[in-house]
């Protein structure tokens, strides 16, 4: 009985490690679709943005390198939008007032996880996390972490993906 007990556990341990890999957001794979809350209470999904070349960030309030980087997003949404290309920033914070704020300052589609679940589904391990998807909905670039030149890259990233 006990050996059972053991052999189950196991296999159970198996299957949640299969699945949580089966998730893992890896370049080449569709981005995984979600529902969130914009600033105005609407439901946005990610699938909407189908056709369009959609930079994915996700942040939180407390993470400076997070308002660096949205700072740099929000440039690129303004030099990018008319070719195709939408910000989406996704805040982890549970409290709404760092999306308010982001909201007043920033020309960037906000979108509120505060129970974290997408930042669960997208397997956040570091803030911020930025994913780019191409216009068929497909994860091409997957970034951990920000650093000052990351904007630039970003642009070189984005560039390509409206090229093709």
């Amino acid at each position: 009985m006990r050996t059972l007990r053991l052999a189950m556990l196991l296999t159970a341990n198996v299957l949640s490690s299969l699945a949580v890999a089966a998730s893992t957001v890896v370049p080449g794979q569709p981005a995984p679709d979600f529902a969130l809350k914009n600033t105005a209470g609407k439901n946005v999904r990610l699938s909407e943005s189908r056709g369009d070349v959609v930079l994915l960030s996700f942040w939180a309030g407390w993470c400076g390198r997070c308002s660096d980087q949205l700072a740099q997003l929000d440039k690129l949404q303004k030099a990018y939008a008319a070719q195709g290309v939408r910000v989406v920033a996704v805040n982890i914070d549970r409290d709404i007032q760092p999306v308010r704020d982001a909201a007043s300052r920033l020309n960037l589609l906000i979108l509120h996880d505060s129970d974290q679940s997408v930042a669960r589904q997208y397997e956040l391990s570091d803030l911020p996390m930025t994913v780019l998807v191409d216009a068929h909905g497909k994860v091409r670039y997957v970034h951990q972490k920000y650093r000052g030149g990351d904007a630039a890259l970003y642009e070189e990233e984005l560039a390509a993906l409206l090229n093709e």
